[in-house]
């Protein structure tokens, strides 16, 4: 069966790889797009379908380190002949020239070697996250690649490397899930606001009918207004919520809404009493909004809120929810005034018709 990938190119969709070898082969571009010489051994473990170049064994990861330094010690001689010229005037003599000149050149390798170190610690966690999965044999988007590696080499937060990691995970199983926006944002994202983003993702109401494509992400403000402080004793304030509006993560109308009347439905308890409901999810845990038989059915049901960005819907899935029990009482509290109940499930997909939502 032939299909179109993300990006227009046809490929075989019943033909998967491991997730091993195709990060390798994404590890190989990214390197070669941030460390030429280092492209050719590479890309020949590449045409060999990457797990040749486990085969060569001992000589072959020499080489490629050797390469590594040679391409090392060229910058080192480039910038300290560079810094001569600018520190030195070519027609004097200067005490200390030498130690100058070799600072430099032993910060450049530091540098060099602080960047392989980070590249190889997202690399082995996305290995871990891959584990033994298999997926699409898709050729990588090479700009997004270079992209990608040219941050990683630079993050040296554990934390943000595990984010990084998750990125490169998501990429590999689904080409083209995370935007070159997002990349941008993500690079510009400290440390303060990662950890408001990590919040907001947290309180966050999802709807994913295909456990994949996200229709709705937001942070309702339980019968308030957001612009009004609503959830600032959640950690989600006026200042904070435009610290992620900034960043490019949410919407600036912080009091959108959403009719969530097509999530209500019921939850049968037999055969004869089927399931009919989209669930939402939300503190990673799949929930049915039921009509209680105080609901007063009307044309719609709003609920306003906090909507992330297509780009904060592409980062969120890389965040790690913490905890939130103050807020989903709150969230089941705000459904219950208007007569409706949130009850857990373990069904992640809708049991009626995708079609059917607005």
């Amino acid at each position: 069966m032939l299909c179109w990938g993300s990006r227009g190119k046809r490929l075989d969709a019943n033909l998967n790889i491991p997730a091993i070898e195709k990060l390798i082969e994404y590890t190989a571009s990214g390197i070669g797009s941030i460390a030429a010489p280092l492209l050719a051994p590479w890309k020949a473990g590449r045409e060999a379908k990457a797990k040749k170049i486990a085969a060569r064994g001992e000589i072959e990861v020499r080489k490629i380190l050797v390469e590594g330094r040679a391409d090392t010690m060229q910058i080192i001689a480039s910038a300290h002949a560079e810094a001569r010229g600018i520190l030195v005037s070519p027609n004097s003599l200067v005490e200390g020239e030498i130690e100058i000149g070799d600072a430099i050149a032993q910060r450049i390798q530091f540098q060099e070697e602080k960047r392989h170190s980070n590249i190889r610690a997202v690399v082995q966690q996305a290995a871990v996250e891959l584990g033994d999965n298999e997926v699409p044999d898709i050729e990588p988007n090479h700009d997004w690649v270079a992209r990608a590696f040219n941050e990683i080499q630079d993050v040296s937060s554990e934390e943000m490397q595990r984010w990084w990691a998750k990125v490169l995970t998501g990429e590999i199983q689904r080409p083209g899930s995370v935007s070159l926006l997002a990349l941008d944002i993500l690079r510009n994202l400290d440390q303060s606001a990662a950890v408001l983003f990590r919040r907001f993702c947290s309180l966050c109401v999802l709807v994913a009918p295909d456990g994949d494509t996200i229709v709705e992400a937001r942070v309702p403000s339980l019968g308030g207004n957001a612009s009004d402080n609503a959830l600032k004793e959640y950690g989600l304030g006026f200042h904070e919520l435009n610290v992620l509006n900034e960043h490019r993560l949410i919407i600036s109308d912080y009091h959108s809404w959403r009719d969530y009347k097509p999530f209500l439905g019921i939850k049968g308890n037999s055969s004869s009493s089927p399931s009919l409901f989209i669930p939402i999810t939300t503190q990673g845990q799949h929930w049915i909004l039921s009509p209680t038989m105080y609901y007063t059915r009307s044309k719609d049901f709003k609920v306003h809120g906090v909507a992330l960005t297509h780009s904060g819907r592409n980062l969120l899935k890389i965040v790690d929810i913490e905890p939130a029990k103050e807020y989903l009482h709150g969230l089941k509290s705000f459904f219950m005034r208007y007569g409706i109940s949130m009850s857990e499930t373990n069904t992640p997909h809708p049991q009626v018709n995708p079609s059917l939502l607005p």
